[in-house]
C-alpha cells in the first residue's frame, strides 16, 4: 500500500469534504450553504456556510481555507471582513430569514421549535432572537496552521475554533482525516465573552423577543412587557466582586428604547434584574474614567459577591440592596 501526504487542488475540494463529514467535528448541528452577507459600511463577502445548534444554543460561521494562500494577504482579510459583517443586523436579519426559509423547506419547523421551546407560529421571531443573543463561533477548516494564523486567531476576540484537516493518497486515491481526532487544533474564548448568553437569560425570564439594536447596544422585549438592557461580568475573586461600565451613550438608547430594567449577569453565579429607576439614582454617586476632554467616557458599577448582592462604589458613597432582584443559575 503506498500512502503519501498531498495538497489539496482546490479551497472547494476541503469544503466538500468537510461539509459531508460536518457533524464529526459540529454534532448535532444543521448546515447551510454561504450566501453573501454585508458590513455596515457595505463591504460585501460570501462565507463558505453557516452551522446551527440550537439545542445547545450554539451557531457558527464557517470558512474553508488553505494556508498556502497566506493568513495576511487572503485569510485575515476574508475572515475579518465576515466577522465584521455578523456585526450588522442588515445581516443577521438577512440569515435569521435565509435560515427560516431553510428549515420549512426541509420539514424541520417541528423539530426546531421543540429545540428552542417554542411554537410554529413563533418560530420566526424566536430564530432571531436566537441569532442576536448568542455570540457566533468562527470555525475554519484548513490543511495546516502556523504561528500567524494562531496570532490572527487570537487577535480577532471571537470565539474560534480550527480543525486541520489533511489530504493522502492512497494507492492513488484521496483520503482526509484530523490529525487532532475531530478536535479544534486551535481554540479561542474572547476575554468579553459571558459564560451566560442573552438568550438563556430571556428564556428564564419567560421568554422575548430583540426590541432595538443600535451599534453595540441591544435590548429586548420580554413576553411580560418589560424592555431589558443586558450587561455582563465575571467574577473578580481578588476583590470579590463583579464589574460593570455604563457609557452615556448607552443611558441615552436606554432613555429613547424605554428600558425598564437592566439586567446584571453575575458570571456562572446568577443575574439581577435590576429597576432602571434605581440604576440611574445609583449612577448619580458612583465613580467615572474621563475622556481626555473631561467628559465621562463612562461610570462604573460594582456588585458584591453572593445572594444578598450591593451595588456600590465605595464606603463613602451611597450602597443599594439587591438582594430581592436576584436569581441564581441552576
Amino acid at each position: 500500500m503506498t500512502i503519501n501526504e498531498s495538497s489539496y487542488n482546490s479551497e472547494q475540494e476541503l469544503q466538500d469534504w468537510t461539509f459531508a463529514n460536518i457533524h464529526s467535528f459540529l454534532p448535532g448541528s444543521y448546515l447551510s450553504k454561504g450566501f453573501q452577507v454585508t458590513t455596515n459600511s457595505g463591504k460585501n463577502g460570501v462565507p463558505d456556510g453557516f452551522a446551527f445548534d440550537f439545542a445547545n444554543r450554539e451557531w457558527y460561521l464557517i470558512e474553508c481555507e488553505l494556508l498556502k494562500h497566506g493568513v495576511w494577504p487572503h485569510i485575515a482579510e476574508q475572515i475579518t471582513r465576515f466577522v465584521v459583517a455578523l456585526k450588522n443586523p442588515e445581516s443577521i436579519k438577512k440569515i435569521r430569514d435565509r435560515l427560516f426559509e431553510k428549515i420549512l423547506k426541509d420539514n424541520k419547523a417541528d423539530e426546531t421549535a421543540e429545540q428552542l421551546n417554542t411554537t410554529k407560529e413563533r418560530l420566526h421571531r424566536q430564530i432571531e432572537l436566537f441569532l442576536e443573543s448568542v455570540p457566533p463561533t468562527l470555525v475554519v477548516f484548513i490543511d495546516d496552521t502556523n504561528r500567524d494564523l494562531n496570532d490572527m486567531m487570537q487577535a480577532l476576540d471571537v470565539p474560534s475554533k480550527v480543525f486541520r484537516i489533511k489530504k493522502f493518497m492512497v494507492n492513488d486515491k484521496p483520503e482526509y482525516y484530523s490529525p487532532d481526532k475531530n478536535e479544534p487544533a486551535l481554540e479561542t474564548e474572547p476575554s468579553e465573552k459571558g459564560p451566560k448568553d442573552e438568550y438563556n437569560i430571556i428564556e428564564i425570564l419567560g421568554g422575548g423577543k430583540i426590541e432595538s439594536t443600535a451599534g453595540r447596544f441591544k435590548c429586548y422585549k420580554l413576553d411580560e412587557g418589560s424592555v431589558i438592557y443586558v450587561k455582563k461580568s465575571k467574577y473578580y475573586d481578588t476583590n470579590d466582586y463583579y464589574w460593570y461600565a455604563m457609557t452615556p451613550k448607552s443611558l441615552k438608547y436606554i432613555e429613547e428604547y424605554n428600558v425598564s430594567y437592566v439586567v446584571f449577569v453575575m458570571g456562572e453565579f446568577g443575574f439581577i434584574k435590576v429597576p432602571i429607576s434605581i440604576v440611574k439614582e445609583f449612577l448619580k454617586n458612583t465613580g467615572d474614567t474621563k475622556n481626555s476632554d473631561g467628559s465621562v467616557k463612562h461610570y462604573h458599577l460594582l456588585i458584591s459577591h453572593g445572594p444578598e448582592p450591593e451595588l456600590y462604589w465605595s464606603n463613602e458613597r451611597p450602597k443599594f440592596s439587591l438582594g430581592e432582584y436576584f436569581q441564581p443559575f441552576e
